[in-house]
């Protein structure tokens, strides 16, 4: 077997993003480029299957509950390890390469870690990537913003994100957009992914509506269960709709809900790693976006307790951001 370069990247478009920029820069140094789609949850376990030669972890957020195992499993690998990535971090992690920055995206720190490997005309995919991610308020991204027409960025970005949106997990499918943002080209110009962005835009029109006449308001909570559409965006709905402090959108699977939180104003990555370090289930994310996973059982108990904390932050008890 030749020299080996594995990518680990989240499946959003901040992911696919950061995945097409580290094979852009990287790829003809090895003799073969794997990208393996992943997240939090299931991190370790697809290290441990698949990461092969040097390994790149791409925008994916290390879960609370999983943290011991990775700070075990990353540094034994045999292989170079760098991991890239914008959420908080839960700790330290020796023996591995660490290029974290909160605040930006990951495509953006996956650019300036590897500009110097990059032509110029890349920094439109990172720029999809932050844009995508709600990061497009960086010094770095209004500095870079400078050298395109935002408008045709900001459409592109929007036809990668849906696209991707609706290809869900087909990771197959993502590798080639992986392929084609390496090469440079533009979202727009991939037939499918154009077509997905279409039919994606349909799904989120039709799920405002459903948000509007189903969103449940406990306290300070705006929540949907079973939306007919992505959960973070059901979260945010039901959170601007409702005029709520967070949204919140479950969805059931067997005896658990998967979870999608947004906020404004409120940590949600420090209360629901407390969540999960409490009660053993999963959870974190950025101080405005996480997500998480809890028993059925938990579900009621995890709303009451987002008001308890959110309740404890109005009264300065705990820090908002």
């Amino acid at each position: 077997m030749g020299k080996v370069l594995t990518i680990l990247a989240h499946g959003d478009a901040d992911g696919v993003c950061s995945a097409a920029l580290v094979k852009a820069a990287l790829g003809s140094k090895y003799d073969e480029v794997r990208v393996v789609f992943t997240h939090p949850v299931d991190l370790v376990k697809d290290f441990r299957e698949f990461a092969a030669g040097d390994v790149y972890i791409v925008d994916v957020v290390i879960d609370e509950k999983y943290f011991s195992e990775a700070r075990e499993a990353l540094p034994s690998h045999r292989g170079r390890v760098v991991y890239i990535d914008h959420h908080p971090l839960p700790g330290e992690i020796p023996g591995i390469e660490i290029f974290h920055e909160e605040g930006a995206s990951a495509s953006e720190l996956t650019y300036r870690m590897l500009a110097g490997l990059l032509p110029r005309r890349m920094s439109r995919v990172a720029l999809y990537g932050a844009i995508s991610d709600y990061m497009d308020y960086t010094e770095w991204v209004r500095s870079a913003l400078l050298q395109w027409d935002k408008r045709i960025v900001y459409f592109e970005s929007g036809v990668l994100m849906q696209g991707l949106e609706r290809a869900r997990k087909d990771h197959e499918f993502k590798r080639e957009v992986v392929d084609h943002l390496t090469r440079g080209g533009a979202p727009s110009a991939m037939n499918r992914l154009l077509r997905l962005a279409e039919e994606q835009a349909k799904i989120n029109e039709a799920l405002t509506e459903w948000v509007e006449k189903n969103a449940v308001v406990k306290g300070a909570v705006a929540y949907v269960v079973n939306p007919p559409g992505p959960l973070g965006l059901a979260a945010n709905l039901a959170r601007g709709i409702r005029e709520a402090p967070v949204g919140l959108a479950a969805e059931e699977r067997g005896d658990i809900y998967v979870l999608s939180l947004r906020s404004i104003g409120v940590d949600l990555n420090a209360f629901l790693r407390e969540f999960a370090r409490k009660y053993d289930v999963s959870g974190g994310g950025h101080k405005n976006a996480a997500g998480g996973r809890v028993p059925k059982s938990l579900f009621e108990k995890l709303i009451d307790e987002l008001n308890w904390y959110i309740s404890r932050q109005r009264q300065g008890l705990v820090s908002s951001q």
